[in-house]
């Protein structure tokens, strides 16, 4: 697969595992949901370095938006992350109140989900379209040995969904 098309790819997968947390969340799984949002976590915070390393130094004049706009983004991103983790702290389906902590948890996750899908369509206009393609296969290739090491969390979390 074409560097640029991986790393689309990539941000779809990464979509995908934020998806599977949504639903465990809504299936009151607090411990599934925490898990799956650790991985979501992990592959933001390595694929953000990984671009930060990698696509966002040297773009020069080509670049349609600053480095600033990219670094800014993934700072957010991984603070929203955080502040969702918390919420979902002492999630457990059948407790009194559980469907409203699930509510909470949701309320917090939709920035996030709105932030990471403009997020990505900024790098995919522009970040990926002015980055060399060697640069874009080191970063891809990072993001499929990140996405490896999640393999189980991932695993379980979709036995846990049936």
């Amino acid at each position: 697969m074409e560097p640029a098309a991986a790393l689309v790819a990539a941000h779809r997968t990464l979509d995908e595992i934020f998806a599977r947390f949504r639903e465990l969340v809504v299936l009151g799984d607090g411990d599934g949901a925490a898990a799956v949002l650790g991985a979501y976590r992990a592959l933001t915070d390595d694929h953000a370095a990984a671009e930060e390393a990698h696509l966002v130094p040297g773009r020069g004049a080509a670049a349609r938006w600053p480095d600033e706009l990219y670094l800014g983004q993934h700072r957010k991103l991984l603070a929203a992350i955080d502040r969702v983790a918390e919420r979902l702290v002492g999630l457990t389906a059948g407790v009194p109140g559980w469907r409203r902590r699930v509510l909470a948890v949701l309320d917090a996750a939709a920035p996030l989900h709105h932030l990471a899908e403009h997020h990505h369509a900024a790098e995919e206009q522009d970040l990926f379209v002015t980055a060399a393609p060697a640069a874009l296969a080191a970063v891809a290739e990072r993001f499929a040995a990140a996405l490896a090491a999640q393999a189980a969390i991932l695993a379980e979390a979709d036995e846990r969904l049936g």
